[in-house]
């Protein structure tokens, strides 16, 4: 006499395994893959909506910025860089740029929301302090910055 696991048997182990090693490898990719989001109150973010042209040169003086996060922003200062060369912008009227320093500095709060105006300001070796010329810039976060600028990131804006 032969003695074994009868069929019915060794079929529901096998399913009873398989289906142990789906919910394991279930269990795995699932922790693996998806992580807890940020609450929304607890992101930063912003974008430029509008870029302001200087009646007195060719060139921009303003932008303003729209705050699309979830908290305040505050004291930031952005640099702005030219998006070919990644070198400051430069003022009206210089080829190549002579700037030291582009900027637009966010001295109060923009709250979650609101979109709020900013002058660009140059520093440097510039006749016109107030603008910088026609061409595709990136404001970037500067760690000059008195206050954390995590979560913020480049934005492209073209002044034209």
């Amino acid at each position: 006499m032969k003695k074994g696991v009868s069929p019915v048997v060794a079929t529901v182990v096998l399913i009873m395994m398989a289906v142990m090693a789906a919910v394991a490898v279930w269990y795995w990719v699932s922790s693996s893959t998806t992580k807890p989001p940020l609450p929304e109150t607890s992101q930063r973010g912003y974008m430029v909506t509008s870029v302001y042209d200087n009646a007195s040169v060719t060139g921009c003086n303003g932008v303003d910025i729209k705050n699309v996060g979830g908290i305040s922003i505050s004291n930031v200062v952005f640099e702005i860089k030219d998006y070919v060369s990644g070198r400051p912008a430069g003022p009206n009227g210089t080829d190549p740029p002579t700037l030291y320093w582009a900027y637009v500095n966010i001295t109060s709060e923009i709250t979650a929301g609101n979109t709020t105006f900013f002058n660009i300001s140059v520093l440097g070796n510039a006749s016109n302090k107030t603008s910088v010329p026609q061409g595709a810039y990136l404001l970037r976060p500067s760690a000059r910055s008195p206050t954390s600028i995590a979560g913020l990131n480049d934005r492209l804006f073209t002044c034209s």
